[in-house]
């Protein structure tokens, strides 16, 4: 059997992908040295993870399936049990790149979250727990709560709130989503900064991330 890229002590697995007719090629993750990967991760395939990102416990981030990357971009958080794949032989193409999952910057994705492709999240842009998201293109500056629902290639558009619970299923229910809050407008920033020291704090205090 082919030995895994990096088998870390602590369970992290970075494992380049199986070739396959959705995915002809082998491709290893690409994991900046000023990322945190926490304890049991799994990454498999060509997923780009960005500086000061923060992947937690037990995340299975699978570029497997699709013929194109995922980019996890600057300072933003997965936190516990998140979910990452796409659809079967699908991407997106955003300003002229092929992307299976792209998280642009400054995103939190909370515990036990699916962000499942072909999916955009823009920047600054905050995924509750338990929320469920399977093919959209989501602006910057959005907050979708807990347990929300977002599906069927849905566009919303920058700034957009998502109450908890709420299904998002056609353009016309993304069209009609409100502003978000003012008391929620400072909520990702926040999680971004606390997820960004914590991570550091990690990193150099414990034994439970690479």
């Amino acid at each position: 059997m082919p030995k895994p890229i990096a088998y870390y002590p602590m369970g992290q697995r970075l494992e380049a992908n199986p070739v396959m007719k959705e995915v002809p090629y082998r491709r290893a993750p690409q994991v900046s040295d000023q990322a945190v990967i926490c304890a049991g991760a799994i990454i498999v395939g060509d997923v780009r993870i960005a500086p000061d990102v923060f992947v937690g416990f037990y995340n299975i981030l699978r570029a497997d399936s699709a013929p194109a990357p995922y980019i996890i971009g600057p300072r933003t958080n997965l936190q516990d049990y998140v979910l990452m794949h796409c659809h079967p032989g699908e991407y997106l193409t955003i300003r002229g790149r092929r992307v299976g999952v792209w998280l642009e910057g400054e995103n939190s994705v909370l515990h036990h979250a699916a962000v499942h492709g072909p999916l955009f999240v823009g920047r600054n842009t905050f995924i509750g727990q338990h929320a469920s998201i399977y093919g959209a293109v989501i602006g910057r500056d959005c907050v979708i709560m807990h347990g929300a629902v977002i599906t069927n290639h849905v566009v919303i558009r920058d700034g957009r709130f998502v109450a908890p619970g709420q299904t998002v299923a056609t353009q016309a229910d993304a069209d009609a989503l409100p502003p978000v809050p003012e008391a929620y407008r400072n909520l990702n920033a926040h999680i971004v900064d606390h997820y960004y020291r914590l991570g550091k704090g990690y990193h150099r205090e414990t034994r439970l991330t690479v």
